[in-house]
């Protein structure tokens, strides 16, 4: 290989080739299709943390299938939804997602006050990254006045604090 191949090889891979090249890699590491009780499950949760009240809910983004992607949410989707599908059971309900509004979210309460391992990671990984998928979704950042420029640099476009 002279120096011209050399020069190309890494000028291919510091502009985007690599990112290119691990789109494709990245795609054989993840499944091809979410188990449908994983998918119900996890959006139920999405409702209950973001229910958009007057905007779209995360679950009508569709932002719980984004949050299944996630590398470190993937580990604790096992124990975290069997703790809430238990939990589901005792109050006599098929699995969380057959739970209502206020039980889906007392079972949420429990996952996140529960000493078990893991459990309020899992909660505290999916408020974290629904969250996250939900305030950057362009359709509730229109919603929202406020498009300024973050602190320290005040207010420009209102004249007074936000109450």
């Amino acid at each position: 290989m002279d120096r011209r191949q050399l020069t190309a090889l890494l000028g291919y891979l510091s502009f985007g080739g690599l990112t290119a090249f691990w789109r494709v890699v990245k795609g054989f590491a993840q499944p091809l299709e979410t188990d449908a009780h994983v998918e119900r499950a996890v959006g139920a949760i999405a409702e209950v943390m973001f229910p958009g009240d007057g905007l779209p809910g995360a679950r009508e983004l569709g932002l719980h299938r984004q949050v299944l992607a996630h590398a470190d949410v993937q580990p604790m989707l096992a124990s975290g939804l069997a703790f809430l599908d238990r939990y589901a059971a005792s109050a006599g309900a098929a699995d969380f997602a057959a739970l209502d509004e206020a039980r889906r979210l007392a079972a949420l309460d429990a996952a996140f006050a529960s000493g078990a391992d893991g459990i309020q990671s899992f909660v505290m990984a999916l408020r974290l990254h629904l969250g996250t998928a939900y305030y950057s979704s362009p359709a509730i950042k229109s919603a929202f006045a406020y498009t300024g420029p973050l602190q320290p640099d005040g207010f420009a476009d209102f004249r007074d604090r936000p109450a």
